[in-house]
């Protein structure tokens, strides 16, 4: 009875710690939340761990401007992911989520420190024209990483390209280059304007597109065609 009760524990924190997860994502990037309906459900929360590791380490940025607030924060993140994937428990959902998802993985384990290492460059970063490579460099081996684990086996030529473009229009985009961005956008469209279903996210997710309650419908529906 007590092994019964347990288990029906776990599960209402796995139920709770996903309903968390999704909220703070819908919340903070509804675009994203809304993109990670398009991929296979079993791979979903995958998706969503990823994308809310990106949230958090951004807001860390966002509301300190002390390097040595940054790197203690950042530091907190990789050890306590690196200790939530070999079976420390936590109260913080997305480290059970972690846990739940990769325990013991050593790739992943890697793959997410270096993650957060390569945000924490970015992040730590003053020189404008260094900032803006690393960021390019974050985005792009996040972009990878989430290819990784949504088992995305192959990328033809014409939209591997495409996808180098648009993660070129995101960085742009961040950093207010609007003549470069457009120039990106327009070649990334130019070699792959109907992705194929399995590699739609990744498009999605660095798409001039930005998912909005009012317009919703209209989007999905446009989106269910392959247009990003």
């Amino acid at each position: 009875m007590e092994e019964t009760f347990v288990r029906s524990l776990k599960q209402i924190n796995k139920y709770s710690d996903e309903l968390t997860i999704e909220k703070e994502i819908k919340l903070n990037c509804y675009h994203s939340y809304i993109s990670s309906y398009f991929v296979k459900s079993d791979l979903r929360l995958k998706l969503l761990s990823i994308i809310y590791i990106d949230i958090e380490l951004n807001k860390i940025l966002k509301l300190n401007t002390e390097n040595n607030i940054l790197i203690v924060k950042f530091e907190w993140w990789k050890v306590s992911c690196q200790e939530s994937l070999v079976g420390k428990p936590f109260a913080v959902p997305i480290l059970r989520i972690l846990n739940q998802l990769f325990y013991e993985d050593k790739i992943i384990k890697l793959r997410i420190l270096n993650l957060i290492q390569f945000f924490q460059v970015y992040a730590l970063e003053k020189n404008s024209r260094y900032k803006m490579k690393y960021y390019h460099r974050y985005i792009k081996y996040k972009n990878d990483f989430l290819t990784y684990i949504l088992d995305i086996k192959t990328i033809d030529n014409r939209a591997y390209k495409a996808l180098n473009y648009a993660l070129l229009y995101k960085t742009y985009e961040k950093f207010n280059k609007n003549k470069e961005k457009n120039i990106c956008l327009k070649k990334s469209k130019l070699y792959c304007k109907r992705p194929s279903s399995n590699v739609l996210i990744l498009f999605l997710l660095n798409s001039k597109l930005n998912f909005n309650k009012l317009l919703l419908l209209k989007q999905i529906f446009y989106v269910k065609f392959r247009y990003w």
